[in-house]
Formats: structure tokens, sequence, C-alpha cells
């Protein structure tokens, strides 16, 4: 794609989508087709920018095997990786998935625990942080079984042959088993708080967990159909019966004066706007609408740019990992997790406010189209809105994509996780 036809083809979305939205206003009923076009044509522009981004950021991981890298990070993510191919399985083809799984099995296989990554030495890096320095937490993320679960199973589903997969089942279950769970959820201890998901690895989110408790719901039940056959049926059932618990116990993560649920239960009681996209599809109608009217509410808190907090206050998350005034990570300013916006955050959002707000959803991606070119497709933008952080970074533009399939599909978004 050239920069011209994709500049072109900005402009005729922007001037869709602000048709659609000002047809649209509020919470008034949607012109379908409107919306549709409009979330169909954003779709088209990210698709243009997420191609020609994956043809310049592809480091070579040997033996034939170039994976993108997204922004600064270069090392290959469970979750950065696949997030642009579930939006287009055509960026690799089903034998260099087979020679990636080879690749990471000799990474993987024999270590005690998962890895946060896999750098293109083959070396794995076991927590968020520093390759050589102080990590973020002590212990495995607690998302990681379900965000490698995911990889597999997707690469199955594209083609690839997984090879080892006995080991792979018993890999994936060492991780599972490394998970607190308490009461039905994922459980960070309060008096030595480690990473739960990873996109919240410098906060200290404790007690119940609610966002790592919904990414295992749906890894606990992948991993139950994928390794079925090559597994003890005894951990099948496990997987399964955890699962469950996670949907039976979301409750205990509801405020009702909120509308909304909490990010912990005991550290970071905030409301967590990602999370709730996703909690968003396990719960009833009436849970349904408040979560939408809190972001409704919150929207000139949480939105700015088409970019989307991870929670509503401006100075941050409650308690973090690092000490307060910035530790490793000098983040605790509004610049990065702190008070900053995350395009990757409007991709959870996005399918909600689509179904109980849709001026506001398209608006929302209107602006996202508009400036992630603008911001070199930045990862984030800080909470003053004067500069952004990490150009180039891929996931900020696949995940939106991800919302916005969702929607155009009629699909939940947590079913893609």
């Amino acid at each position: 794609m050239t920069r011209r036809r994709a500049i072109q083809a900005a402009a005729g979305f922007v001037g869709l989508a602000r048709t659609a939205a000002t047809q649209i206003g509020g919470n008034a009923p949607a012109p379908v087709d409107a919306v549709r076009q409009a979330f169909e044509s954003a779709f088209t522009v990210l698709d243009q920018h997420l191609t020609e981004l994956l043809g310049k950021m592809r480091p070579d991981y040997g033996n034939g095997l170039h994976i993108w890298a997204s922004g600064n990070y270069l090392a290959l993510w469970p979750d950065d990786f696949l997030y642009p191919l579930m939006v287009r399985p055509s960026f690799m083809k089903p034998e260099e998935l087979t020679r990636l799984s080879g690749f990471l099995a000799d990474s993987i296989l024999d270590l005690g625990a998962l890895p946060d990554r896999v750098e293109s030495s083959c070396l794995p890096v076991m927590n968020p942080g520093p390759t050589t320095g102080t990590p973020h937490g002590h212990t495995m993320p607690l998302q990681l079984p379900a965000a490698w679960t995911r990889l597999l199973d997707y690469f199955r589903m594209l083609g690839a042959t997984l090879d080892r997969k006995d080991e792979w089942a018993a890999a994936i279950s060492r991780g599972f088993d490394q998970v607190p769970f308490s009461c039905g959820l994922a459980y960070v201890n309060p008096q030595s708080p480690s990473v739960g998901y990873g996109f919240h690895d410098t906060e200290a989110i404790t007690g119940f967990e609610l966002m790592s408790s919904l990414i295992l719901y749906r890894g606990l039940q992948r991993a139950a159909m994928l390794f079925d056959g090559a597994i003890d049926p005894r951990v099948v059932g496990r997987w399964n019966r955890l699962a469950d618990g996670v949907k039976a116990n979301l409750y205990r993560l509801y405020d009702p004066q909120q509308g909304a649920f909490l990010a912990g239960s005991v550290d970071c009681r905030q409301v967590n706007m990602w999370a709730n996209g996703l909690a968003y599809w396990l719960v009833d109608e009436q849970v349904q609408k408040s979560i939408a009217h809190w972001f409704f509410q919150h929207r000139d808190q949480i939105f700015m740019s088409g970019y989307t907090r991870q929670i509503a206050e401006s100075d941050g998350w409650q308690r973090h990992i690092f000490g307060g005034g910035g530790g490793a990570i000098k983040d605790h300013g509004g610049r990065y997790v702190n008070g900053g916006f995350w395009s990757t955050g409007t991709g959870y959002v996005l399918p909600v406010l689509a179904r109980h707000y849709p001026g506001l959803a398209v608006e929302l991606v209107q602006k996202l189209v508009e400036n992630l070119p603008k911001d070199k497709f930045a990862e984030s933008r800080y909470g003053d809105g004067t500069g952004a952080t990490n150009p180039l970074f891929i996931t900020g533009v696949a995940f939106p994509m991800i919302g916005l399939r969702s929607v155009l599909d009629r699909r939940p978004l947590i079913d893609f996780f």
C-alpha cells in the first residue's frame, strides 16, 4: 500500500464516520447501515496500515523465520504476536507456523514454567521487565497459560502441525497449576503482589483479580478442547471446573454502586475498562447495560483521540509493584499505564459501545483512525495529550481490528480469547 492510498482511504473513512456520528446521537437508535459501513471502512484502513507495518517489522529468528515485532518489543510475546494473525491469517503460511511452533517448543517445553516471551535467539524470558535486570514480578504472570494456549490453538486452526503435543499439554498444565485460584477467581497475594495481566505489569492489583480471571476462563476452555486425549482426563475435568468457577464467581468483583466490575478486590479497587469489555459478555442484560452506561458516563475521562485508558482516574492505579515515584519505569505521571491512553484498550470497549451507544463508538474509532498515523502508530498517548510512547506498535493497530471484527461478525469479544 502506498502512503497516498493510505491517506485517501483514511480521508474517505473520516468523512463517512463523521456523517454516521452526526446521524447517530448519544444513545439514540442507530441507522444500522451507516454504522456498519463506518466500521467496515475503519477496518479496511487499519488493515492497510497493519499490512504496511508488518512488512517493515520482521526481525530474523533464523531457519527462515521472520517474525514481526511490535514497536520496541523485539521478542515474541504470545499475545502481541498472535493479534495480527487473528484478523489476517494470511500473514503466515501453515508451514511457517509449524516451524515456529517447533522453535517455541525448543525454547519452552523443558522449562518448569511458561515464559513471558521468547527472544529471537530462542532465549526465554520468564517475567515482564528487562531481560537482564529487575523483573516486574517474582512469579509467572497469571494470564500466561491462557495466552500460550490461545497461540497454539490458533496455530492449529490456521493449519499448522503441532508436534510434541503431549509435551505442550504437560507444559500448559504446569502453567495452570501455578495459578492461584481462590473462591473461583485468579488470586494475587496482597502481601506479596506480582503480575496478573501483562498490560498491567507495573501495577499491584491484588486479591481476586478480574482481567486474568477472564482470560484464564477462555484459556481453560481452549486447553480442555485442544488437549483432550493428550493428557489425563482428570486434568481436563479440572480445567472445565475452574472455567465454570470463574463465571460463577464474577459477582465477587462487581460493585453495584459503580455498576461495573473492579480490577481487584483488595488493592486497585478501580473500574478496569478493558476487563469490563470482556466481563460484559458473561453477564446478564441488566449488568451489560450498566457497564455500557458507565463507559458513557465517564467518556470524558477514559477516551482521548480514539485511545482508551485502563482506569478513569487521571493519576492512575492505586498501588504499584514499583514505588510510587516511578521505580524502574517512570510510569506514574500519566505517561504510560498510570493515566495514559492506549490504542489497544479501544478494541476492548468498542463492541460494548457499538451495541448501546453507536454514535460514541463511531466517533471513537474515527478519532483512532485519524490519530494513529499522526502518532506514528504509538502504543499509548500521554495523559495530558502532549506526546506518545513507543511508535510502530503493531498490537495497537491489530487489537482495535479485533474489536471491529467482533462488531462486524456479531461475535462476543471474549470468544477471541
